[in-house]
């Protein structure tokens, strides 16, 4: 990739987690675009990823005009036609001799290059190099057909060695027959030579489009979810907000039942909030939809929400208690534990870290946990780390943020069962100054219907404790 083009490839290559895009129905249409994808940055440049943003708004609009509808299907199927040769773009800058293959390779994907550079859905967010003289070299008889052979008019010399060998039919000469294929294979070293200088052209022009591939899918996805534009919020100013954010898998799946998904409201600041709410509450929905919303933001995506201003963090640690180190031979409560311990390693080392923590030592008695849960809230507050902890244990100890899920409404519980008691709860987030941990477990068992005896001898446990 060469200097000149850099700025028109914001996101450099890297390890990437998006994994649940596929949840999403995002769409890549290569597989170059698919490798692009799969390394993306996690991006804390404001001003990179406010230049994607521009770029997607802008490829949204042109997407939603119907007068480039056929450009769009037209680039698509394109799209889908191109392989990922950087396997052949290094043959061929290392100096290798380019076979049959190889040189149609780059002859296909240059007729791509040509095909699309000058439409305005392309040339609106990238600059791809122009490839016409690679074509030349490859198509010398100026036909742009999507083939490639060593042709007759490479070399005059070929032209009458094949004349001669068309004479003979079936009894070749064996002494005239390597001749061509000698001669055949100087007109492939010749034409990687040719080809060398254009290598790095090549090499950027494949990077490109593959850049331009993920771009397509980040506006297709935006305009498929009504995803919106986040603005990115100033280091002075900390606060992260958002209105009527959403988990977009979920959203989904419950519409396509017919079932209604609840947007939220949810601002933040680089201290700690404890939430606290009813089971069935969707504390743990909040901590994925943030993770999601964040991630999305530094991915250079637009993001589930009607609205959202955004700060920029290093990293996010997201610990929602099905960590995979029980593999390991490790409790749930020892993986939480090592994870914490992982967590406040980066504080320690000032990472600015967004930390969601689901039920926080809910493996432990309540005594300890609370404890626990105590301690790592006033860390994050004295170190200003911009975090969220979940839990059910009573007597949290911390001049900390404190939400609430609504939860229940005032209903007759005759209404509930399994499959419709989300539609009596608002899993809106609230203030929550007094600090009570909600106790409604018994009552949603009860209208859940759940076996009477074992209602009734709870009851009678909690009444004596």
């Amino acid at each position: 990739m060469n200097n000149s083009n850099k700025k028109d490839i914001p996101l450099t290559y890297s390890k990437s987690p998006l994994k649940f895009l596929e949840d999403l129905g995002f769409e890549i249409c290569s597989s170059v675009g698919r490798a692009y994808l799969n390394a993306l940055v996690f991006e804390t440049d404001k001003t990179v990823l406010e230049n994607e943003y521009i770029k997607t708004d802008t490829l949204i609009h042109l997407l939603c005009n119907k007068e480039y509808y056929k450009e769009r299907v037209h680039i698509i199927h394109q799209l889908s036609e191109v392989q990922d040769i950087h396997g052949t773009l290094l043959n061929l800058s290392a100096h290798s001799t380019l076979n049959d293959i190889e040189l149609f390779e780059i002859k296909h994907f240059a007729l791509i290059v040509e095909d699309i550079r000058q439409l305005n859905i392309v040339k609106s967010v990238i600059n791809l190099p122009q490839l016409s003289e690679v074509i030349d070299i490859l198509d010398p008889q100026k036909e742009r057909i999507d083939t490639f052979y060593i042709y007759d008019t490479y070399s005059q010399q070929l032209l009458n060695l094949r004349k001669q060998l068309k004479r003979y039919d079936s009894e070749v000469d064996a002494e005239l027959y390597h001749k061509v294929l000698e001669l055949e294979d100087t007109i492939r070293q010749e034409l990687s030579e040719k080809l060398r200088e254009y290598s790095n052209v090549l090499i950027n022009a494949l990077d490109t489009i593959a850049y331009f591939d993920v771009l397509l899918g980040k506006a297709r996805l935006a305009n498929s979810l009504n995803l919106c534009k986040p603005q990115i919020n100033s280091c002075v100013n900390k606060q992260t907000i958002y209105k009527g954010i959403y988990h977009p898998h979920i959203k989904y799946q419950l519409e396509k039942v017919g079932r209604i998904y609840q947007p939220i409201d949810i601002d933040f600041n680089d201290t700690p909030t404890l939430i606290t709410g009813i089971n069935m509450g969707g504390k743990t929905v909040i901590l994925r939809t943030i993770a999601i919303a964040q991630y999305m933001c530094q991915f250079g995506f637009f993001i589930p929400a009607a609205e959202a201003n955004i700060c920029l963090v290093d990293d996010i640690e997201l610990c929602i208690n099905d960590d995979q180190d029980h593999l390991k031979g490790l409790s749930s409560y020892a993986s939480e534990m090592k994870k914490l311990t992982t967590i406040l390693y980066k504080i320690e080392r000032g990472v600015n870290v967004l930390v969601l923590l689901d039920e926080l030592a809910r493996t432990t008695n309540p005594t300890e946990g609370s404890a626990i849960v105590s301690a790592t809230l006033n860390i994050f507050q004295e170190r200003r780390v911009r975090s969220f902890i979940t839990s059910h244990y009573d007597h949290i100890d911390c001049n900390c943020t404190r939400k609430r899920v609504k939860g229940l409404t005032n209903v007759d519980s005759k209404q509930i069962d399994t499959y419709n008691i989300e539609k009596y709860i608002d899993y809106s987030l609230i203030n929550d100054n007094l600090g009570e941990v909600p106790h409604e477990a018994l009552r949603i068992a009860e209208m859940l219907n759940v076996d009477k005896e074992l209602i009734i001898r709870a009851k009678k446990y909690l009444n004596t404790n």
